[in-house]
């Protein structure tokens, strides 16, 4: 569908419609077909960048719950289509200030009478109105891509907070291990029947001792 929800392969703009505005004009402006063509134009914009918006904050809503490439993707074409809009919006919002101020002229008069100048103001203001919320959605899509940033680095401090405790379970009994299998001359298991059990003993008691560390200091 296109920006006005009109299926995309129907005509942008329909003639009749805009005729039929024309005649049903109450205030006697004489208004010119290219004012309402403009003025439709300036509609579809706005549309589209509410759309936009409202997509943008979805996304935000989903960065918790969706995998980090898929938000990063949908940022980078949120950005695309808003360098996209704003190649278009920025001249077109000039080419009808220009309208407004009277400084589009031919040279056997001017190109529009001073009411229609005039009356392009509020399209002028609608342009603007488009301009200012797609600053709005750039600043948006910067926050995403804060929160998006922010939540990978969280995400990677605890699979290091992980990695840190899990290597620290194992270093304990890595060096009882290597202690008892240093020494060659007097293992305790070969004088002292319990000496077998006792390492293991040391090597769960270290360990659970380790846990109970973590979790009070809600390591993990």
């Amino acid at each position: 569908n296109g920006p006005s929800g009109r299926p995309s392969g129907d005509p942008p703009y329909d003639i009749d419609e805009i005729r039929a505005s024309i005649r049903s004009e109450a205030d006697g402006l004489p208004r010119h077909i290219a004012l309402f063509i403009v003025d439709d134009v300036a509609e579809a914009f706005l549309d589209l960048v509410d759309d936009l918006l409202d997509l943008i904050d979805d996304l935000e809503d989903r960065v918790d719950t969706t995998d980090s490439r898929t938000i990063q993707r949908s940022i980078s074409e949120f950005r695309h289509d808003l360098l996209h809009l704003r190649r278009i919006v920025t001249p077109s919002r000039d080419a009808v200030r220009r309208v407004v101020d009277g400084r589009i002229e031919l040279d056997d008069g001017t190109l529009f009478p001073r009411q229609l100048e005039l009356a392009f103001g509020d399209v002028y203001d609608k342009f603007l109105r488009a301009s200012d919320s797609m600053e709005s959605a750039r600043e948006l899509i910067g926050g995403v891509r804060d929160y998006l940033q922010a939540k990978i680095s969280n995400d990677q401090n605890e699979v290091m907070k992980r990695l840190t405790v899990s290597a620290s379970l194992l270093l304990v009994p890595t060096f009882i291990v290597g202690l008892y299998g240093q020494n060659f001359v007097d293992i305790p298991e070969l004088r002292w029947r319990g000496g077998y059990a006792f390492s293991w003993a040391l090597i769960v008691l270290t360990t659970l001792g380790q846990l109970v560390w973590f979790r009070r200091k809600r390591w993990i």
